[in-house]
């Protein structure tokens, strides 16, 4: 019999197997609040950190206090928002629950 003809395949499925396996579900999205103001207080910072930033959520509006960090690559990476991420676990977690 030729390997080629269809009644050589397994009746099973034609789909083709899974090629990575398992896939970890990702995270929940972080909401970023981003500088609004960075400065230098002329005070002495906790080791590691050299500049202040004030940041603020342009989706919300929550702003944060000033916050010690230790560079301008380290501001410009953003913070969480507290509100946004906040709201957002919790519609989370409601949405398990029921």
């Amino acid at each position: 019999m030729d390997r080629h003809t269809p009644s050589s395949q397994s009746g099973a499925s034609s789909r083709q197997a899974d090629l990575f396996g398992y896939r970890k579900p990702r995270a929940p999205r972080r909401y970023l609040a981003h500088m609004s103001d960075v400065g230098d207080h002329g005070c002495i910072y906790e080791p590691g950190n050299t500049c202040v930033a004030l940041f603020s959520c342009a989706r919300c509006g929550w702003e944060s206090g000033w916050l010690e960090r230790r560079n301008k690559t380290h501001v410009l990476q953003g913070v969480p928002c507290m509100k946004c991420n906040d709201k957002c676990n919790d519609q989370a977690k409601g949405s398990l629950a029921d």
